[in-house]
């Protein structure tokens, strides 16, 4: 595409370089067909770093970093097959379709699997990325950044950001606004904010599984709630556990206590019976053994 419309621009002002006045057509000669070309061309590449030119010159002290940002946005560019010289020649809305492709494209990173992610570009912010292609590549260089940073909270359950970059005439103009998918206790509440955030004409990039985290009806305070009730249930079955080794426990003593007596009935040895009661005693549970020397009697028991 680009080689063919560039061949198809030589070709036309090669042939066809000539003023009109009424019916009357003047054709150049060749040098002024030559000056004229080399006109155009000079008058193009006047714009090329003019935006980036003038930020450099409000703020050096970013130039180093934003100079690497812009070197970035053009190997994303280049991989899509877009110069400088092609942003250039392209008509607006070629370039706009072409910018929103690319951007559209760039992926996120692995650990951030449920982003969902709007760009919004002012009119004003097309214009200058159009005259200035170095501006195009630093607006394609911070999405590329942005999108790469790693998630560590993903590994801990999170459900994933909605995410809005606002861009204008200028780097000095962008900001972003960036928060959960369950923001406010609720996937339904963050959703309607980041459409409202959005509004419309956004060129919108969704993770991979976006549309798996969360749910719908995800609501955070009722989780909340069902994980104290399980919690609740799990103590309350460890106590009513602890309760019933305690008392299965207590009715093996009862029973041997009642064996040891019957059989030393026969014996008619004070000294024995006594003897016997003493160790029985010694055997009764007390309320520090807890339910572990319980739980463990009964498995050797059994």
């Amino acid at each position: 595409m680009t080689g063919s419309a560039a061949g198809i621009t030589y070709n036309y002002s090669s042939q066809i370089c000539y003023k009109t006045n009424g019916k009357n057509t003047d054709r150049s000669s060749f040098s002024d067909k030559v000056k004229c070309k080399e006109g155009e061309k000079v008058k193009q590449e006047s714009q090329r770093g003019t935006v980036m030119a003038d930020y450099y010159a409000r703020k050096p002290q970013y130039k180093a970093t934003q100079e690497k940002r812009v070197e970035s946005g053009y190997s994303v560019l280049s991989l899509a097959g877009i110069s400088a010289e092609d942003m250039e020649e392209m008509s607006m809305d070629e370039f706009r379709e072409k910018i929103s492709e690319v951007i559209g494209s760039i992926p996120h990173h692995p650990s951030r699997p449920y982003d969902e992610e709007t760009v919004l570009i002012s009119g004003e912010g097309w214009e200058s990325m159009k005259k200035d292609p170095d501006y195009a590549a630093w607006v394609v260089g911070l999405l590329k950044e942005d999108r790469s940073v790693n998630n560590p909270f993903t590994a801990m359950g999170d459900k994933g950001a909605f995410i809005v970059q606002h861009f204008g005439a200028a780097p000095d103009d962008y900001h972003g606004v960036g928060f959960s998918k369950i923001y406010g206790g609720t996937a339904a509440g963050a959703r309607s904010m980041y459409n409202a955030e959005c509004g419309k004409g956004g060129i919108t990039t969704r993770a991979p599984q976006a549309d798996f985290e969360p749910p719908e009806d995800y609501d955070l305070w009722e989780e909340r709630r069902k994980k104290k009730r399980r919690k609740q249930k799990e103590l309350l079955d460890e106590e009513l556990q602890a309760k019933y080794l305690q008392r299965k426990y207590l009715n093996f003593l009862n029973q041997k206590k009642y064996f040891d007596n019957k059989a030393l009935q026969g014996s008619g040895s004070v000294e024995d019976i006594i003897g016997a009661r003493r160790r029985a005693n010694m055997m009764k549970p007390t309320p520090s053994g807890g339910a572990a020397s319980y739980e463990a009697l009964f498995m050797t028991m059994e």
